[in-house]
């Protein structure tokens, strides 16, 4: 469906812990993996965000897993879902869940997020749920999928908070003296690679402060739209049973669009400085140019 670019350059392989047949195994047992979005507790959130008409158009579901938003997508109208995941176990799942009449619009394929690239301008909406967080190379995955995405196009992705991913050995813990639970945040400010237990593995994640995320975002030329946080609360639709309530958020949900604005401000930025000059050259004539016509034409008034 979509071709896709020979990546320039190879930053070597993330890690592919869902091939595991064990961790897979734990995996599969989640409410998440059983219930697919009904059962993700950020899922309400995230789709407040994302475009409510999806009617017609191109998407590309980064980190895909089992499929859940592609198939998603489609029901609500969409003309193509590409799907990548770097795991092929959950990739096979993905296939077997979906219905042959959805699999002429919905492409699985394995891709390591790590070297992403794309066919420019394909996308017009780019989801990608709680996987942005495991790449080392943000900034050029933002950059990429940018480049990929049309003209007004939604970029809409959820990751582990920032707080959450912070501490090195993570978990709640209790104030002897208050008796109040809290989460570390001691190494909030030492972003970079953390190797945390879950499911029975360690598992590889990057840590970045949340200016990073916005920062990185904005960069890319991406302009931000809105900003969610998920955390246990007593709110009814923010309970959760394996999470105290009211101590720290869990996922943060960013929804952003790719302006005209910004596309014809990296046009500029990346044009070379004579062609530069040239394009100054004309538009300074053609404003001496506009000038002389209405000087013409006020002329031609008085004389009348």
């Amino acid at each position: 469906m979509r071709r896709m670019r020979t990546a320039p350059t190879h930053l070597g392989t993330s890690q592919n812990i869902y091939d595991s047949a064990d961790f897979f195994g734990e995996y599969s047992k989640y409410p998440r993996a059983q219930n697919g979005l009904e059962g993700a507790s950020e899922w309400p959130l995230l789709k407040a965000l994302l475009p409510k008409d999806l009617t017609g158009v191109a998407v590309l579901d980064l980190g895909c897993g089992d499929g859940w938003f592609s198939r998603w997508a489609l029901d609500q109208g969409a003309a193509s879902v590409l799907g990548l995941d770097a795991s092929k176990n959950m990739l096979d799942r993905a296939r077997e869940l979906t219905t042959d009449e959805s699999r002429g619009c919905i492409e699985f394929r394995q891709v390591d997020m790590q070297n992403l690239s794309l066919e420019e301008s394909a996308f017009d909406l780019i989801f990608s749920g709680l996987a942005l967080h495991y790449p080392a190379n943000l900034d050029e995955i933002l950059q990429e999928l940018h480049r990929s995405l049309r003209p007004g196009g939604a970029f809409v992705f959820s990751v582990e908070h920032p707080v959450f991913t912070a501490p090195r050995n993570p978990g709640f813990n209790r104030d002897q003296l208050t008796g109040r639970t809290y989460w570390p945040l001691n190494d909030y400010f030492d972003e970079g690679s953390r190797s945390v237990s879950w499911l029975g593995a360690r598992v590889r994640k990057q840590h970045h402060m949340v200016e990073t995320w916005i920062g990185g975002v904005l960069s890319a030329g991406f302009g931000l739209v809105g900003l969610h946080e998920w955390g246990a609360t007593d709110e009814e639709a923010r309970k959760h049973p394996n999470w105290p309530e009211g101590v720290s958020p869990r996922f943060m949900i960013i929804s952003t669009r790719k302006t005209f604005k910004s596309t014809t401000l990296s046009r500029v930025a990346t044009m070379k400085r004579s062609n530069l000059r040239r394009a100054v050259s004309w538009a300074r004539r053609g404003v001496l140019l506009s000038r002389r016509l209405r000087m013409k034409s006020a002329w031609r008034s008085i004389e009348s």
